[in-house]
């Protein structure tokens, strides 16, 4: 019935935006409305929809910050709760103190900072993941453009500095800008550092959800 036979071959990132999209057609409504086989197909949406959510349940008891992460990269604007997001955020920034050679040498500042900056790396690689990465040809090569810039990124950790600070002149923020520009290296590190441990994220969620549905299947 409708899309259900199908919805083992769609990719996790459709598959999640349609099980949570948060306004659907509406068929059958009025005289004539939706045409022949509407009905059926809202069913079979509606059903696909559960046995996605229903998998995306599954990797959360196995794995919750795999869940949060699909949820937050692929699921509706309207469907996620704050607390998913904030899960997330503190999911990556424990794993990405754990992931320092010497753990006790973060200082807090600075992962506080880190926390600022989650959730736009991990927006930005969402929109990757779900529509692929921007890239130009240049002189007969492909280069990669970066969802986010240094500007924006170093607003993140300078709007941090002045609301951990309690400072918002201008001359506080122009002082913390300079610094940020002058150490960028190291903050462009750690935005590498959060993109790959995303990306880790996405694979394996990717992989236990598939593994979900093929045991659904095998199961019907």
């Amino acid at each position: 019935m409708g899309l259900v036979i199908n919805i083992e071959r769609w990719d996790m990132a459709a598959a999640i935006a349609m099980a949570t999209e948060g306004v659907r057609a509406k068929y059958n409504t009025g005289s004539g409305g939706g045409g022949f086989g509407a009905a059926d197909m809202e069913i079979g949406a509606k059903l696909d929809g559960a046995k996605v959510l229903s998998a995306v349940d599954n990797i959360a008891k196995e794995a919750p910050h795999l869940a949060d992460w699909s949820m937050f990269a692929y699921a509706s604007p309207m469907w996620n709760a704050k607390e998913n997001k904030y899960r997330l955020i503190e999911h990556v920034l424990n794993d990405w103190v754990l992931g320092r050679t010497n753990v006790a040498t973060v200082q807090q500042k600075t992962i506080e900072r880190i926390r600022s900056l989650i959730p736009a790396v991990a927006g930005s690689l969402a929109l990757e993941q779900a529509s692929g990465a921007d890239t130009t040809m240049v002189k007969g090569e492909i280069q990669y453009n970066p969802g986010l810039t240094r500007t924006y990124l170093i607003s993140i950790l300078v709007s941090t500095d002045s609301i951990v600070c309690k400072d918002q002149t201008e001359q506080f923020k122009t002082k913390r800008r300079r610094h940020y520009q002058n150490h960028w290296e190291q903050w462009a590190q750690y935005v590498d550092e959060l993109r790959t441990l995303l990306t880790k994220y996405d694979i394996a969620a990717r992989n236990l959800y598939k593994k979900e549905l093929e045991l659904k299947s095998g199961a019907n």
